[in-house]
């Protein structure tokens, strides 16, 4: 049962609605100013409590910086480098925007509006707009608002990304001009991750079968290198060439099993190469001599092992297993371009077959057009 009644304050009369909630507690709702205006309001209530799209108004209250650091300690499941760049899109974007205002307030046309204007590139914007969509999800299923004002927001379009590829003559050059060639071979040979490479020790590596047998990642976060599972959380076995096995076989003679292949100063695993690394600095001697050659980067020497890979004769599941991909399906929509010359080998292999039958007879029946 439900009640609108007046009561006099010093600015006049106001309108109160005395009503049940959907929770069975008695409430009411003040400060109307007049009695249409409780009324609405209260029909508004009934209808939400019909549609089981209540909430209590209570909660709309609470604030989005309280939401997000609970959203932040529940990503446990993350690993530390991508725990760092959510943590790095809160702090930097999402909080400041969005800290102090209550879920309640938010509308969707404001944060396209933000979306629409982000500062910085596509990839940025569609990350924030994911930190805010998550809390939000998080608000909806405490009870704090009906609905998330972040989903149907219209978001920039991707970058279409730029993959480079080398040919064997390329890395050889980029190779001989490193300080560490057998690392920039071991690279654009097998495919590996640099977390995937930082994290192999001596026991790993079967020289004699040419293997490599990848179960830990070194990932670089921040100032300091955490070791932790693949990404694809299962180990592999990767294939490496003769002669690169030939490079490693004098770098591990005599090591121990759990020794790093690639220490770093400290004898723990390699920090991911930046500016002024053995790697940048080659590349840059390089494209000193040659201002066309390619501009890689250390993650872009995946692509140039899958260029070499398929250009040998590879097909797909075995690049995707090389890589670590999930799927041959993913390792298509990633490398597609690479595979279209398939085209021509199976045009080709039906032209072959088909001269093995002779020409085909062509008739035609009388009358026909």
């Amino acid at each position: 049962m439900a009640t609108v009644s007046p009561y006099t304050t010093k600015r006049g009369r106001r309108w109160e609605v005395q009503w049940t909630r959907p929770d069975g507690r008695r409430t009411r709702k003040r400060g109307f100013p007049t009695k249409i205006a409780a009324q609405a309001w209260l029909e508004d209530q009934n209808t939400a409590r019909r549609k089981g799209t209540w909430v209590d108004p209570t909660r709309e209250n609470t604030r989005i910086d309280t939401l997000g650091e609970r959203w932040l300690a529940m990503q446990t499941h993350l690993k530390p480098s991508g725990l760092r760049s959510i943590k790095s899109v809160w702090t930097n974007h999402v909080k400041p925007t969005w800290g102090q205002r209550t879920v309640g307030s938010i509308r969707r046309s404001e944060i396209q509006e933000w979306i629409s204007t982000f500062p910085l590139g596509a990839t940025s914007a569609r990350r924030a707009h994911n930190a805010l969509s998550q809390i939000f999800d998080l608000a909806v299923d405490d009870g704090c608002v009906a609905v998330n004002p972040a989903k149907g927001v219209r978001l920039p379009r991707k970058p279409t990304p730029v993959k480079v590829y080398l040919t064997m003559e390329q890395v050889r050059t980029l190779a001989d001009e490193s300080s560490q060639p057998a690392i920039v071979w071991f690279l654009a040979t097998t495919g590996v991750r640099w977390s995937e490479l930082a994290g192999l020790q001596v026991g790993d590596m079967n020289l004699s079968g040419r293997r490599a047998f990848l179960q830990r990642a070194a990932v670089t976060v921040g100032s300091r290198v955490e070791i932790g599972s693949l990404k694809s959380h299962e180990s592999r076995s990767i294939a490496i060439p003769r002669f690169v096995c030939n490079l490693l076989q004098p770098i591990i003679a005599g090591r121990g099993a759990d020794e790093f292949v690639w220490p770093g100063a400290d004898g723990g695993p390699l920090r991911l190469p930046g500016h002024g690394s053995f790697f940048h600095g080659a590349l840059e001697r390089v494209r000193a001599a040659d201002s066309c050659f390619p501009v890689v980067t250390v993650h872009g020497m995946r692509h140039v092992a899958a260029g070499l890979l398929v250009s040998s004769g590879a097909s797909v599941k075995v690049v995707q297993r090389q890589l670590g991909h999930a799927s041959a399906a993913m390792t298509l929509d990633t490398y597609a371009d690479l595979f279209d010359g398939d085209l021509d080998v199976v045009a080709d292999a039906m032209e072959v077959a088909h001269l093995k039958l002779g020409e085909p007879k062509v008739s035609q029946k009388r009358g026909s057009a």
